[in-house]
């Protein structure tokens, strides 16, 4: 039986964002006990292991990047998640239809548009027009 990794932190609902934090709480754990381990090489011989403690200080500022740029993306993602619903609502209202009629359209234009459905999205906020690819 694997236990998680991480049992104190709550899980967000949202499968990308959990995978995505459990990664991030691997990388640091796993650098953690890099750290110790040459840490501990060092206390018993000095001069020996260097370059593993470069290795292991590369490990924690490229998980450090990591945590840096899931935090962005998971802003973005939010940030998208946000505009679609508010486009959802918006759309539905204007046309009186249904919540889901208007996800279908706005999921549907993108679509057909080989648009990303924020950016499908964000037009509805700005307006009705539904923008075509390259526009």
């Amino acid at each position: 039986m694997v236990s998680d990794p991480a049992p104190h932190m709550s899980r967000t609902g949202r499968p990308e964002v959990d995978d995505m934090l459990d990664q991030v709480v691997h990388q640091l754990l796993a650098a953690n006990l890099d750290l110790h381990s040459v840490l501990g090489v060092f206390s018993r011989q000095q001069g020996v292991g260097r370059d593993r403690v470069h290795a292991v200080i590369d490990r924690l500022d490229d998980t450090i990047a990591a945590i840096h740029h899931a935090g962005a993306r998971l802003q973005i993602s939010l940030a998208d998640e946000a505009a679609l619903n508010q486009a959802k609502g918006a759309l539905a209202a204007r046309r009186d239809i249904s919540v889901a009629e208007a996800s279908d359209l706005i999921t549907g234009h993108a679509s057909r548009h080989a648009l990303d459905v924020s950016v499908v999205a964000r037009a509805v906020l700005a307006g009705d027009h539904l923008p075509s690819a390259g526009s």
